[in-house]
């Protein structure tokens, strides 16, 4: 039996071994993962600004651009790093950093992990957490996750 926690390993004999702290770095883009999706979303967006430049090139651009906007978490990529002072999420507009006392709550998913600031589920938890997509490195970035969160934080 192994137990893996901020650079400790506690082999069966109860000695403690001394390991390399985990940090990684990646990259994902879901519309490269879900071509359909992507297609269907940009052809989406160009009909709807189409429509509004018909009554307003201005107001059709802006519109246009806003809609990239909302949807550039999933058109771009986005960069991740888990060190063991915490997590950095670079967004294409944005960049968020946690460290993992911050984190009360993870929720694991299929593709992507959300990370929380609130203990308890809440109406807030879209403004209190960021979504770490890891797409198909599920296998190396949900251990590499587990092992840095403090004890007592909900999953």
């Amino acid at each position: 039996m192994q137990l893996i926690n901020r650079g400790l390993i506690l082999v069966e004999c109860g000695a403690m071994e001394e390991i390399e702290p985990i940090e990684m770095q990646w990259k994902v883009c879901p519309a490269k993962v879900y071509h359909k999706k992507a297609i269907f979303g940009w052809i989406l967006i160009v009909v709807v600004g189409a429509f509004i430049s018909s009554t307003s090139i201005i107001l059709g651009i802006l519109l246009t651009a806003f809609l990239v906007a909302t949807q550039a978490n999933f058109f771009f990529n986005s960069t991740f790093k888990i060190n063991e002072e915490g997590l950095e999420a670079k967004y294409p507009f944005r960049t968020k950093k946690y460290t993992w006392k911050q984190v009360r709550r993870v929720k694991f998913f299929k593709d992507a992990c959300y990370l929380f600031t609130r203990k308890k589920p809440s109406n807030l938890d879209g403004w209190s957490g960021t979504a770490v997509y890891y797409l198909d490195q599920r296998d190396r970035v949900v251990p590499a996750i587990k092992s840095y969160l403090l004890e007592g934080t909900a999953t």
